[in-house]
């Protein structure tokens, strides 16, 4: 390009990685961008482009779409020349004959202070725990998944509003000038890698769709946690009869309940409450009914029988 910066190679497919890519641009090349292939998705289940891909069409920056990264891929990037590779939030496993190639290897971005929370989704499996505090983490690729030693690492409250859309759009906009001056300290060679201690690794397991289905005799706190984690996906939900119904809106009661979980405990304009695990009460006050509009427990009463106890 004749830009004068140096050269790096970005792995990436999700939304997350756009604050990156444009603070990355502000003082590198990003000279090619490594993306998953589209893929179908969706309530039509039609086929869908990478936030990242349509970034890089946007910006008229190279990208390919690989099946798998072979050594075809490892040749493209030797082309290319990168001082380094960057990765976050790609979707598989980087081999050593890639993550080798660049002069300063290949870091990854992830979002949680390791060792802890290694795997596919820290920071909304921090929010289900509960935590109050959680990061990002700047490491150089290893053979082990999450293992490799890290670079830097910069620390996140965790708001008790906070859902996985807020947390991730903080720590995105944050973070990226955070990987721009980490990665310059990289190629000034100011900076020292520090071994991770394994003894203390934790798994944050991949979400499933299937998770967002509300266990009523977990507590209030514990649902709570839930829907903000798992906001906006895959979402909390609870069956009316036949019907899924995705909540939109809630938080926890002060009041208690001798009611057993699940069991509706009052229903007014304002909200639905619904007893649950030891005693506690969620407030309900936005719903999505499958095939509707979203609405409030109210108005979907109207027209609707909801139960006396929720599924």
């Amino acid at each position: 390009m004749g830009s004068g910066k140096n050269k790096i190679v970005f792995f990436g497919t999700s939304g997350i990685c756009i604050p990156f890519l444009e603070s990355l641009r502000s003082q590198f090349d990003v000279d090619l961008i490594i993306t998953q292939p589209d893929a179908y998705g969706g309530r039509k289940k039609k086929l869908i482009e990478p936030a990242v891909k349509q970034y890089a069409i946007s910006n008229k920056i190279q990208f390919i779409q690989p099946e798998k990264l072979n050594r075809e891929i490892a040749g493209i990037i030797k082309e290319r020349d990168p001082v380094i590779g960057v990765v976050i939030s790609y979707g598989k496993f980087i081999p050593g004959k890639i993550f080798r190639v660049p002069e300063f290897n290949t870091v990854n971005v992830h979002f949680s202070l390791l060792p802890e929370l290694r795997g596919a989704a820290p920071y909304q499996r921090a929010i289900e725990m509960g935590l109050n505090r959680t990061g990002i983490t700047i490491f150089e690729i290893a053979y082990q998944m999450d293992a490799g030693d890290i670079w830097s690492r910069k620390e996140f409250h965790i708001l008790p509003e906070d859902t996985s859309e807020s947390l991730s759009e903080r720590m995105g906009r944050e973070g990226a000038p955070f990987l721009t001056k980490t990665l310059k300290s990289i190629i000034k060679k100011e900076l020292k890698r520090e071994p991770q201690e394994h003894i203390h690794a934790t798994l944050a397991k991949s979400v499933s769709k299937e998770e967002g289905r509300i266990t009523w005799d977990l507590t209030a706190e514990e649902i709570y946690n839930k829907f903000r984690a798992f906001y906006p996906w895959p979402g909390v939900s609870f069956y009316s009869g036949e019907k899924k119904i995705t909540i939109k809106n809630m938080n926890i009661s002060r009041e208690k309940s001798k009611l057993s979980p699940g069991t509706i405990v009052s229903l007014s304009k304002e909200c639905l409450k619904v007893c649950s695990g030891d005693g506690s009460i969620v407030n309900i006050y936005s719903i999505l009914p499958q095939g509707k509009k979203e609405m409030t427990p109210y108005t979907y009463s109207l027209g609707n029988k909801i139960p006396e106890k929720l599924d």
